[in-house]
């Protein structure tokens, strides 16, 4: 596949930019910041024009906070005037040079998929394997703090085998340079290049191991087969593979049987949400969150309200 060059002039055109502005505020939470830009909304945006044209963008500081359901995660927030420009670099420079390269089965942060075609897919196969094997395995794996492991040098290395055009590697390698560590949870762009880190990983496993039945979301995927021996050989391949890329497996990942449950992008391999007891632990660990300080009683209250009426709708 050759590089992709001439991308970006795209991400100063006005109707890109306009169009980014649109798609932020449609999903920025905080409308009184939305209604502040649009009220200066022609000097705003002409700033955006001027600033990716010069090739003088500046990514602007972060706002940190903790998430801690359903578990504890540093998430970053943006300006809306980078968050702005980090739309258009995903959608005109990242989408054209990962996209075409990933394979269907990658399914997370690209239209149309996401986590209703992962579960499609796990169902899918289930299927499939229990009509042509019987009984078969599934090997589950995660990878530990993947968004703040991804080696930057690593994704830059990847990135320039995509991209031939100087410019967008380099505004990407400058919104790449704004966290310390890994990626940032929170940006579009994070979200984009943490699928193409892997992907790598997916042509190993489709190519070399052969793996017909597989699905990944991000860094959580499922392998099926019907010979336990060859999965746990793959779990130790994919695992040297990994350590190539600087990234570990948690303890989480493991081999389970076609009569075993467990949980994928939130579902068993049923289908069904998780069942009460999981909702008891986690207003346990929320508890304790608020006892601790973590959290303020607010949002205690609020989760034991929410998931006192999702316990009507589990089946148990």
């Amino acid at each position: 596949m050759k590089r992709k060059s001439n991308l970006y002039c795209d991400t100063y055109d006005m109707n890109n930019i306009l169009s980014a502005f649109n798609e932020v505020c449609l999903n920025t939470k905080n409308k009184r910041k939305i209604a502040n830009y649009k009220q200066y909304k022609c000097i705003y945006l002409t700033r955006i024009y001027n600033t990716l044209k010069n090739r003088d963008y500046v990514v602007g500081p972060y706002n940190v906070f903790t998430i801690y359901e359903p578990k504890e995660r540093r998430i970053v927030s943006q300006s809306i005037h980078d968050k702005i420009i980090n739309h258009l670099v995903s959608r005109h420079i990242l989408y054209p040079a990962i996209i075409p390269c990933l394979i269907p089965e990658n399914v997370a942060s690209i239209k149309n998929k996401g986590t209703k075609e992962g579960l499609r897919l796990a169902y899918s196969y289930h299927r499939k394997c229990k009509i042509k094997y019987g009984t078969y395995y599934i090997l589950k794996c995660d990878v530990s703090k993947f968004f703040a492991s991804i080696n930057q040098s690593i994704l830059k290395d990847k990135l320039t085998k995509k991209i031939k055009d100087k410019d967008a590697l380099d505004i990407i390698f400058k919104i790449i340079d704004s966290e310390k560590n890994g990626l940032g949870i929170g940006n579009m762009t994070s979200q984009i290049l943490a699928i193409f880190y892997l992907n790598d990983l997916d042509h190993y496993i489709k190519e070399c191991l052969k793996i017909k039945y597989y699905v990944r979301y991000q860094d959580d995927f499922l392998l099926f087969h019907p010979s336990k021996k060859y999965l746990n050989e793959c779990f130790i391949k994919i695992s040297d593979f990994l350590k190539k890329e600087k990234l570990l497996l948690n303890k989480k990942s493991r081999i389970y049987k076609n009569t075993n449950n467990f949980v994928f992008l939130g579902r068993t391999k049923n289908g069904k949400y998780a069942k009460y007891r999981n909702l008891k632990r986690k207003i346990k660990y929320k508890k304790y969150l608020y006892e601790s300080g973590k959290i303020s009683l607010n949002s205690y209250v609020s989760t034991r309200i929410c998931y006192k009426n999702v316990k009507k709708k589990v089946v148990i």
